[in-house]
Formats: structure tokens, C-alpha cells, sequence
């Protein structure tokens, strides 16, 4: 029973509650992203859950007050984390903050400040739990918050109110799946169509997805293969109140996804999950048992023969026996001493290849050979099950499925997860020169605007093409992050090559997108509309900011999220220089981490 609202000391209250804190990492890599702060010990201050707190401060008109407190009581511990200034703080954001009679903004950027810690450290979690489709009057507050340099997250989605023009309005940074959607996908079809299909949307809008709840390894395995950017669950770490030793990585997500990385050219997780596991017989079995297995399992059309070490031999056809079933005296027949002998009288010969064979060498022998039963799979030489025709099929079009989903829908291009696959396979590998660079429009907003987002597609559309020209030459791996974000990557070129490389693909797409505006904006070189304040702001015609980086020689435990957070870095002097160029190289031993080293 909670004590009378009038008696309540609110300073008090917060005193005694406090924060645990649970990490949010990539399935890709296992590399910490950041950690949501999740008030705990709420009971010891008088509540019967963390909504009657937030609604007993909401009823006595102090829910602003109240919640300003937590936040400094969650940045203020967030901020003694090993490495803090390189993650993210998600903090959960009661929409009733702003319809208080004394919301103030501008309170959370000096304690951010305070504590030593950048703006766009803090993502504000929004729920979807409260109706945020209608809420007017949270736009409004959207754009200050944006304007102040914050993140945003929309957080239980696919709990309650959603709708697309919700995600619309708030332009989230990152979208944070419901359990429920997240519990048992990996068995249930219409869960993973629905993840399927947030990802992709989130992707289209240049927001990153965070599938919550993920509590084992099955779920994170999903998860990942249908395109989640981020994870976060029991699976990966419990919430804990103590301040955490290491905060770079978590080694169980890690180990997983190094394996993932060994096995990142094939299709043997694909293939497994439609393998047949029939179990073999081995070669001096009696005839007669084969007859009588087969008729003890109707559904089994063929089986594969092994001999004494496990290895396979070939298979025999329940074809073979149907003669022996329906002829008189045919069991006496397979009695026969001649038949006992010689079990290699039914044996067929089977296309055998080890479970790391590609899927598309599977189907090419299974379509080459002349016994169209199927194909036999080994792992380390042992029989591990067979690919009938039928499951094969099924695995090729689930692969299909799958790259289909690795794609950014309106380019083609490799989307996040397979940039993720294709730099864990590269970044391993020792290299002299390697580059990675990222692309991101200016004023891509304004033009979309005013334009419509048809004209905004056919802008992205022409970049791709020229990025498919100018850097084919090489051997570039292209990417599409999602939105007006591209990545790319190249090894074995110099310096100066990569960096004449990315301004020619700069000054080419200067020269043709000047196509895209009316005569009137390309004479004055400045296109009219309203900033992200909603006043209006003149912008020049659009261009893109390129952000190079140099990876160190030789090195094998340099991560995509290494190199991304030295981009963001980059990129933010490139759009500040008059060449909208930055290049920089990424020092894993530089004492100075805010800093990037430019080249």
C-alpha cells in the first residue's frame, strides 16, 4: 500500500529506487551497442510496479520532476561504465512528460553534459503501449528533441497502437520488436513473416532493428538471419544493478557469431533445418529387416547404406522391395542365401557431398546425375542425412528467400545483414590495404520534400549506378545501410586510388542530380523549405559526404562497429568541409578515442 500522495518525498523515492542495466549487442559480431536502463527496487519505495510510480507522479503533477531525477540517476551511473562515451544509453520516456505544466526542455543535454557524455549518447525509448498514432502533440516534441541532437527509439512494437504513419511521424532511429514476436519465431512462420516485414520496412526508413526478449539460442539465430541489427535478452545478459567490468563485448554472442563467420559461405544452416535424418543401415544387414523397416515406415521412400566405419555407400528404394511385398513366398525369396550374401544386388549409387557444400553445387549435382533420388550429406566423412528432391527444392527457394532478404528493396544492393556477413569474412583476413567508406547524402530531406519520394527513390537509384560504374573497376564491395546511407569496401588498391575513387563518385553524382531540380532551383543553387525546427531555411542542391577509413595492416580483430564509430566521427568533418570528404585511420590503440586520426 502506497503511502498518501501528499506525505510522498519524492527525493526519497528516488533514493531508493534504482537502475539495472542490460546490454544491447550485435548478433553479427557479439560487440556491445549500448545498455537500457530498467528501474528495479521500486517495491522498497512504496509501489506496486513501475507504472503506479510514473502514475502516481503523473496524478500529483509531478511526473516531470520525478522523471528528470531518474534521469540523472541513470546517467550519472551510466556514465561510470568502462568505455562509456563510446555507448548508447536507452532510457525509457513517458509520453506524459510533455503535457506537464512545468516540462522545461534542454534539462537532459546539460546532464549528459554534466556527466561528460555526448547528446546523441542517450536514445529516448517512446512505448507503443500508449497510443503515440494520434498524439499531435509528441511530433512537436520529437522535433526539439532531434533538434537537440537526441535519439529516438519506439520501444514494444507490435504491443499496441502502431500504425505505420505513427513510425512515420517520429522517424525513429530504432525500432525494438515486442517480445511476443521475439518468443519461439524460430517455430512459428508468422511471427518470423512479421519481423520479416518490420525489418524490412525499418531498413527502408533508415531505422535499425532491435529484436527484445531474445532468451535462446534458437531465437538469436532467427533473429539474425531475418535481418536484425540488434539484440537484447535473457540469452545475451540478464539486467544487473552492478556496473559491468567489460562493456566491449559479450563473449557467449561473440563465440556464436565467430562461428557464424566460419560457416558465413555456406549454406549449412539452411540445408540442416531441411536435412532428412533417416537413419542408415548398415551394409550386412538382412534384406528381410529392410523389408520389414520399410513397411514399418510407410513414409520412407529410400535409405541410405553405410558401411562399418559410417561411411555412406548408397541407397536402397522401397521401389526395390514392393515386389518382395505383394510376391507370394517374396519374404522366402529375400531369405534366399544368393540375396543375404549380396545386399549390394539392391544398393543404387546416390550423390554424396559434405554438409559445407553451397547450395547451388548441391542443386547442380543433384540436376547432373542420372538417380534423381536425392543427394547423401556427410559431416567429417560420416553419413549425417539426405536432401530428397523435394527438401532440396525447399532449401534452395528458403536460400533464395533469404538473399532476397539480405537485399535493400528499392536498390538491390547488400543490405545490413550481408554487409555485416561480407566485413566479419574480410576484416579477418590480414590485409596490407583495405578501406572501408561510408556515403550519406546532404540535404536529401529538403529534396524529398519538395520532390516527393518517388523523385527521392530515382536520387538513391542514380547514385547506386554510379556507384556500380566507378567502382566495379576494383572490385568494391557495394552496400546499401538503408535510406540515403552506402557503405563500401576495397583491399589491395593504395590510398591515393580509394580516395580518387570516392570524389569521382562524388563529383559525378554533383554534376547529374542537378537534372533532378526545376530550372528555377538549379539557377539560384539553392533549393526553399523548412528545417527540422520547421522554420524556413534555405539548402543548397543536394551532394554526398564521403567518410574513408583506413584499416589498420595486418590486424584480425578489427569489427564493423569499430569502423562505424569511427565513421560517424568522419562523416561529421566531411560535411563540414568544402569537399564534403574526410579520410581517417581507425587506431584500436589511440588513447584518444573522441578524436578521429586523420589521414
Amino acid at each position: 500500500m502506497t503511502q498518501p500522495v501528499m506525505l510522498r518525498n519524492w527525493q526519497q523515492v528516488v533514493e531508493k529506487v534504482d537502475f539495472a542495466f542490460q546490454p544491447i549487442v550485435s548478433p553479427h559480431t557479439g560487440h556491445v551497442f549500448g545498455y537500457e536502463a530498467l528501474l528495479r527496487r521500486w517495491e522498497e519505495a512504496g509501489f506496486t510496479s513501475i507504472q503506479a510510480l510514473f502514475d502516481t507522479a503523473w496524478d500529483t503533477g509531478n511526473l516531470h520532476s520525478v522523471d528528470m531525477m531518474l534521469r540523472a540517476k541513470a546517467i550519472e551511473k551510466f556514465a561510470r561504465f568502462p568505455g562509456a562515451k563510446r555507448l548508447k544509453l536507452f532510457y525509457n520516456f513517458d509520453n506524459r512528460v510533455v503535457k506537464t505544466e512545468d516540462y522545461q526542455p534542454g534539462q537532459t543535454a546539460a546532464l549528459l553534459s554534466d556527466a561528460g557524455l555526448e547528446r546523441d549518447t542517450i536514445f529516448l525509448e517512446i512505448s507503443e503501449r500508449h497510443d503515440i498514432s494520434n498524439a499531435g502533440y509528441l511530433k512537436d516534441i520529437l522535433v526539439r528533441y532531434r533538434s537537440q541532437g537526441f535519439k529516438i527509439a519506439i520501444d514494444d512494437y507490435g504491443s499496441g497502437f502502431a500504425q505505420l504513419r505513427a513510425l512515420y511521424e517520429c522517424e525513429p532511429d530504432i525500432i525494438k520488436i515486442d517480445r511476443f514476436f521475439i518468443d519461439g519465431i524460430d517455430r512459428d512462420r508468422r511471427k518470423e513473416l512479421f519481423v520479416t516485414q518490420i525489418t524490412a520496412f525499418a531498413h527502408m526508413i533508415a531505422a535499425q532493428v532491435v529484436a527484445e526478449g531474445v532468451e535462446t539460442r534458437e531465437e538469436f539465430l532467427c533473429c539474425r538471419r531475418l535481418g536484425c541489427d540488434l539484440v537484447q535478452g535473457f540469452f545475451i545478459a540478464r539486467p544487473s544493478l552492478d556496473i559491468p567490468e567489460q562493456t566491449d563485448i559479450v563473449s557467449s554472442a561473440a563465440d556464436i557469431a565467430a562461428d557464424s563467420r566460419r560457416q558465413s559461405d555456406r549454406d549449412d544452416d539452411v540445408v540442416r533445418s531441411y536435412l532428412l535424418e533417416t537413419p542408415a543401415l548398415p551394409i550386412d544387414i538382412n534384406p528381410v529387416d529392410i523389408l520389414s523397416y520399410f513397411q514399418q515406415n510407410p513414409d520412407i521412400s529410400l535409405v541410405p547404406v553405410v558401411d562399418h566405419d559410417g561411411k555412406p555407400l548408397g541407397i536402397v528404394r522401397d521401389s526395390e522391395f514392393k515386389a518382395f511385398i505383394y510376391t507370394p513366398f517374396g519374404r522366402e525369396l529375400l531369405q534366399n542365401p544368393a540375396n543375404r550374401a549380396n545386399i549390394k544386388r539392391f544398393l543404387r549409387r546416390c550423390p554424396v557431398a559434405d554438409i559445407r557444400t553451397s547450395l547451388s553445387e548441391l542443386l547442380e549435382t543433384f540436376v547432373a546425375t542420372e538417380a534423381l533420388d536425392g543427394v547423401i550429406l556427410t559431416e567429417n566423412d560420416q553419413y549425417l542425412g539426405v536432401l530428397d528432391q523435394s527438401a532440396l527444392l525447399r532449401a534452395v527457394n528458403e536460400r533464395n528467400t533469404l538473399n532476397a532478404r539480405d537485399e535493400n528493396p528499392l536498390t538491390r544492393l547488400p543490405g545490413n545483414s550481408a554487409i555485416y556477413r561480407y566485413a566479419a569474412r574480410a576484416l579477418a583476413e590480414p590485409r596490407r590495404r583495405r578501406f572501408a567508406v561510408y556515403f550519406d547524402f546532404d540535404n536529401f530531406k529538403p529534396f524529398n520534400d519538395q520532390y516527393g519520394f518517388r523523385q527521392g527513390d530515382r536520387a538513391i537509384l542514380l547514385f547506386k549506378d554510379i556507384l556500380g560504374k566507378v567502382l566495379s573497376q576494383n572490385d568494391w564491395f557495394v552496400g546499401h545501410i538503408g535510406g540515403d546511407d552506402f557503405f563500401a569496401y576495397v583491399q589491395s588498391i593504395d590510398f591515393e586510388d580509394a580516395v580518387a575513387a570516392v570524389q569521382r563518385v562524388q563529383a559525378m553524382f554533383d554534376a547529374q542530380i542537378k537534372s533532378f531540380y526545376d530550372p528555377e532551383t538549379r539557377e539560384s543553387g539553392y533549393l526553399t523549405g523548412k528545417g527540422r525546427d520547421g522554420q524556413p531555411a534555405r539548402f543548397d542542391l543536394m551532394s554526398v559526404s564521403a567518410a574513408l577509413i583506413r584499416i589498420p595492416a595486418e590486424r584480425t580483430d578489427i569489427t564493423l562497429d569499430h569502423i562505424s564509430v569511427e565513421a560517424a566521427k568522419l562523416k561529421a568533418l566531411a560535411k563540414t568541409s568544402p569537399r564534403r570528404f574526410a579520410a581517417g585511420i581507425y587506431d584500436p590503440d589511440s588513447n584518444n578515442a573522441s578524436e578521429p586520426k586523420l589521414l
